[in-house]
């Protein structure tokens, strides 16, 4: 029984390295400043860049729960106006939602792990070959599931993030106009396009770190 349990284990742990991975990457504001310069987007938006970072940061803020509103002024063709419509306020919420439910899991998922690894070790049979075993076999299953979200990807990404969007979201307020709503002008397809592969490279440098420190130890005992 405990063979399943120690699997369970890793694949709650490589889960949640992936969300975090997904938690690091998406609120890097440097990464948004950079592809904002590179992409001339205060230009495209027609606001200025230091408007454009303010109000970004206002947007992770909220996303992260760190503000209660989405209210920012920005300034547009010498008047003041508010960055974000109903629409786009609305769909912040869901996002908000998904995000804060997605670390909850996360911090689950890390509490499952100690606590199998902590009644694994009181049970004094602790042996790394053992959870060797276990790391292999979640390792087969997470790398299977990256690799059919890398390759979807690759097929079509646009149809990989409708499709995403159609799983977590259960409205269409994700449907934004890239000609009026400033959301979507910020972030369009290309930023998600490289923010995936950031998520996806991180992820899988986090699991091969598990991956390698668990065959360094199993290899120490071994020799013992």
């Amino acid at each position: 029984m405990f063979k399943l349990f120690r699997t369970i284990a890793y694949i709650s742990i490589f889960v949640a390295i992936i969300i975090t991975s997904v938690d690091v990457m998406s609120f890097d504001i440097n990464f948004f400043r950079d592809f904002y310069s590179e992409n001339d987007s205060a230009e495209e938006i027609g606001i200025s860049f230091e408007d454009l970072m303010i109000s970004t940061e206002v947007l992770l803020d909220y996303t992260r729960g760190k503000k209660d509103s989405l209210d920012v002024l920005v300034t547009v063709d010498g008047g003041r106006e508010m960055m974000f419509n109903k629409r786009e306020v609305d769909h912040m919420v869901d996002v908000r939602d998904l995000y804060l439910n997605a670390i909850l899991i996360r911090n689950l998922l890390a509490g499952l792990f100690l606590s199998i690894l902590i009644l694994d070790v009181l049970r004094k049979k602790f042996s790394f070959e053992q959870h060797w075993q276990a790391v292999k076999n979640a390792s087969t299953v997470m790398f299977a599931l990256i690799g059919f979200i890398v390759m979807a990807a690759l097929i079509d990404f646009n149809t990989f993030w409708t499709t995403f969007h159609l799983i977590f979201f259960r409205n269409d307020l994700w449907l934004l106009n890239p000609n009026t709503d400033r959301l979507i002008m910020m972030v369009p397809l290309d930023f998600f396009i490289s923010l995936v592969t950031r998520i996806i490279l991180a992820s899988v440098s986090g699991l091969a770190l598990v991956i390698g420190l668990s065959y360094f130890f199993v290899h120490k005992e071994r020799n013992a």
